[in-house]
């Protein structure tokens, strides 16, 4: 169904007019909107709804590529639906800090604090479904320090299988 509903959020002027806020992240190549409505209501992974919609900003424009779902914030690793077996994998992001307007500014230290003026928000379980082909397959995560933090004992799942060669 996101293959089929998503691409009406392609456009970012259509998103923001609906509520998506961007996070400040599209110097990294991949921009990430937030609808707080959506994420704080009690629908979850309905492309109609998405908490997050991900876009590639490479090439200086936005092309939609992803939804990002995410549980409530607070919601445990442990608590996340059974959904997509082993192909789909839950993470969250603890490390990230941002500003009271909602825009991500910096990282953790080694105590896991942010620095004097940012702050870090409960963490929300989230999983992307990607509408373009990825290398890791349509539940990857994203790589490296946006990659998340997996439950215990879990691998970082990329399914080369269904994930694109490209």
């Amino acid at each position: 169904m996101t293959l089929a509903r998503l691409p009406q959020w392609a456009d970012p002027a259509v998103a923001e007019k609906a509520g998506f806020r961007s996070i400040g992240d599209a110097f990294t190549g991949t921009e990430h909107l937030i609808d707080q409505a959506f994420l704080d209501d009690d629908t979850t992974l309905d492309p109609d709804r998405p908490e997050s919609l991900v876009y590639d900003t490479t090439g200086g424009r936005r092309k939609l590529v992803a939804a990002m779902y995410m549980l409530k914030p607070g919601t445990a690793l442990t608590a996340v639906p059974d959904i997509g077996g082993p192909l789909v994998q839950w993470h969250t992001h603890e490390d990230l800090c941002f500003t009271s307007g909602g825009k991500v500014r910096g990282v953790t230290d080694q105590f896991g604090a942010c620095p004097r003026g940012l702050f870090k928000p409960l963490p929300s379980p989230m999983v992307h479904v990607w509408i373009t082909q990825h290398g890791c397959g349509p539940f990857a995560a994203l790589e490296g320090l946006a990659g998340g933090r997996i439950a215990a004992g879990q691998a970082r799942l990329c399914d080369h299988a269904h994930g694109s060669a490209s």
